[in-house]
Parts: C-alpha cells; sequence; structure tokens
C-alpha cells in the first residue's frame, strides 16, 4: 500500500514471532516452560501493589514527563548509591520511561547520524531502530573470539569515515559478558573523539555473580565529570521482577535529553503517577535486589553443575540468560519443545549474517522460571545434548 511509511517494510520479523512460525507444525506433549524471553517469575515485592491501591484516586491525573518529584530524586540517589559517584548530574540529565524498550528505540530518532553500529548479538530493538531510520547499519562481531565484546579498533576504524550513534550492551545480552573499567573508559574515548553518541543499555546491570559491573556513568565521572555524548538506560523490569510495570529511565549528556524531552513531548508515554510512586520504591529498595540476585546465583550453580560435563559450556557473569552451543540450533529448538515441552530461542534470531551468524549453532536460555522448574527444564536440555 502506498500510504504505508516504507521503513515499516525494513523493520524484521521480531524473533518472538519467528519462533512462533518455527515451533508452528511441532507439537508439545505436556504445559509448556517458557525459558525463550527474559520474562521473571520472581515474587514482585509486596510493596508495589500496595503503592498503587493506596495511590488509586491518581489515576486521573496526567503524569508530568520529567516525572514527579519523589521519583526524579530516587533516580538520583540511586545513581550515587549504586555506582559510587558525586553529584556531577541532575535533574537535565534524567528523563523517566515506560520501559526502556521504547526509549531504546525513540532515543536513534533525536540524533542526526547517518550510520548505526550494533553490537552482535544483539537486542533487536537496536536493529529496529536503525532500519525504521533507514540509516546504514554497521554490525560489530561479539563472539568468543571478541570475549563476547566489540573489537574496539574495528569501531575506530568505522567512526574514522564518519561519526555514528553506536548501540552498546553491558552486561551483555544475549552472553552475559562484563565489561570492564579500562575498556569502558577507551570506548568512551573514541566515541569522544569522532564526535559520535554512545547509547548504553545498562538493564541487567543489578544481576551479577561474582563481579560487580562497572557502570558508564563511573567512568563518566573519572574522566572529567561529564555526560557529554553518552545516554544510559536502566530498567526495573529484571533487577525487580516488574516487567508489567513498564518503568525506566535515561540519564545523559543534557542537550541530547533535552532534545529527546522535546521528542517525547509529542509522542511517548508517561508513566502514570501511582506506577511511579510505585517504581520511587523500587528505586529506594536495594534489599529486594539482594533477594533477586541471591535467586538467580542459585540457579547459575545449578546449570554450571548440570552442564559441567558438557564441553561448549560457558558460565554467563551477569544477567539471567545462557548462550549455549549445539548443534543445529534450531532442530535443537524443536526437539526440546517436541520432547520437552520447553521453549528456548535459536541464538540465530538474536544475530544477523548469512554464513557468519555468530548466533548460528547456539540457543539461549532464560532463568527465570523457578528453582524447581529450571532445574527440570534444564536437566532435560541436558539429554538433548547427549
Amino acid at each position: 500500500m502506498s500510504f504505508i511509511n516504507k521503513n515499516i517494510d525494513n523493520l524484521a520479523e521480531y524473533p518472538f514471532d519467528r519462533l512462533r512460525k518455527l515451533l508452528a507444525d511441532t507439537k508439545n506433549k505436556s504445559s509448556i516452560t517458557d525459558l525463550s524471553i527474559g520474562q521473571p517469575y520472581h515474587k514482585t515485592p509486596s510493596f508495589v501493589k500496595e503503592i498503587i491501591y493506596k495511590e488509586k484516586d491518581n489515576w486521573n491525573l496526567y503524569p508530568p514527563l520529567k516525572g514527579i518529584q519523589t521519583l526524579q530524586k530516587s533516580y538520583l540517589d540511586w545513581l550515587k548509591r549504586r555506582f559510587q559517584v558525586n553529584s556531577y548530574f541532575d535533574e537535565s540529565n534524567i528523563l523517566p520511561l515506560s520501559g526502556t524498550r521504547e526509549g531504546l528505540f525513540s532515543i536513534a530518532m533525536t540524533v542526526n547520524f547517518k550510520k548505526i553500529c550494533i553490537p552482535n548479538p544483539f537486542y533487536q530493538v537496536y536493529l529496529g531502530a536503525t532500519l525504521f531510520r533507514d540509516a546504514k547499519k554497521i554490525f560489530l562481531l561479539s563472539d568468543k573470539k571478541n570475549n563476547y565484546l566489540i573489537d574496539l579498533k574495528k569501531l575506530e576504524n568505522n567512526l574514522k569515515k564518519g561519526p555514528a550513534l553506536v548501540y552498546f550492551c553491558s552486561p551483555s545480552n544475549p552472553q552475559g559478558k562484563i565489561t570492564d573499567y579500562l575498556y569502558i573508559e577507551n570506548l568512551i574515548k573514541i566515541i569522544r573523539k569522532y564526535n559520535s553518541v554512545l547509547i548504553v543499555d545498562e538493564c541487567y546491570i543489578d544481576i551479577y555473580y561474582n563481579k560487580k559491573p562497572v557502570g558508564a556513568i563511573e567512568v563518566c565521572e573519572k574522566l572529567g565529570d561529564k555526560l557529554d555524548n553518552i545516554v544510559i538506560f536502566h530498567s526495573l523490569s529484571k533487577r525487580s521482577n516488574v516487567a508489567g510495570l513498564r518503568s525506566g529511565f535515561v540519564i545523559g549528556d543534557s542537550k541530547i535529553i533535552e532534545c529527546y524531552k522535546r521528542l517525547r513531548s509529542y509522542s511517548a508515554p508517561t508513566i502514570p503517577i501511582p506506577l511511579q510512586l510505585a517504581s520511587s520504591k523500587l528505586w529506594d529498595d536495594d534489599k529486594h535486589i539482594r533477594v533477586n540476585r541471591e535467586k538467580y546465583k542459585k540457579k547459575l550453580a545449578l546449570a554450571d553443575k548440570i552442564f559441567s560435563n558438557y564441553q561448549y559450556y560457558e558460565s554467563p557473569e551477569a544477567g539471567f540468560f545462557l548462550w549455549l552451543k549445539v548443534n543445529n540450533a534450531k532442530n535443537f529448538v524443536k526437539k526440546a519443545f517436541y520432547n520437552y515441552s520447553i521453549k528456548i530461542m535459536p541464538g540465530e534470531y538474536l544475530a544477523t549474517g548469512n554464513k557468519k551468524n555468530p548466533g548460528n549453532n547456539y540457543v539461549r536460555i532464560a532463568l527465570v522460571h523457578s528453582y524447581e522448574k529450571n532445574k527440570t527444564a534444564l536437566q532435560q536440555i541436558a539429554k538433548l545434548l547427549k
């Protein structure tokens, strides 16, 4: 149809739609255990429901785009507490988001670059934003040879030819790799040297096992208390088990944030006030995060034990995904569904490339269910590896 925006046609089919089609002709034998999506099944903190009910009379109010003062204070306090940084940023650097997915997509409409650099594999929203913008897409391999990180020399070589918007996920999704301080420092220096913009997706930064991930905001402080050319995204969905709340925020270069605010005033949903108050409490409360992290630690230890004799198993450093190497990933996914009613994601749906797709022969497994449910599912997956 000629009246449809041509960039809609550029958008690839989303991984979950592709997975649905892959399994459409495969009959499962029992109720499904879905390990394909990063949707936590841990219990939501009880105070969330209490706050939303208490504030039930505030649904009639339009929420402010910049967030209520209580929520803004919670963002600032959490950033200083979590990353041990001083007050080199303020409310002019921050905006609330109705979940970071829409933010990671729409930020690409704010900055005017002809090309966008994406790690490969990647969170699909990065590619969606690139295609909708009709920008030139540059894929930067982040496979095992590169320690699952983009090669900074290759990034710099690309930026020498012209500035770009660069997406970066730390800890990485789907591989669960933590980035060290020096790497982030060098990355930021390269971005600024070539007048580019770095989008840092830190949505998994509070789910880690042994090593606490470094935040980009820490590195920016050491580099001169500036957020120039940097935009960082945070979310409650994974860390606080509230994916349905749709609540996150962005902090970054005040010039970019101001322009982004202007764009969002026309187009973006804002978080309703009762949900802003619940979000504020979630950012203020560190106890439930520690409890949540311990649950994931136990499930990772379980996965380490179950796959201990599998030569291709690699234990993630953060997040709640296993990035597992297998033979013929799509066939493996179908076997898991047919034999055990387990749904997992083919790695190639989270990456790009034909013969050189870095997701080929990998599957992503989300450790999002209870310990016992994950134990059963992982033991069944292990049987398929033999």
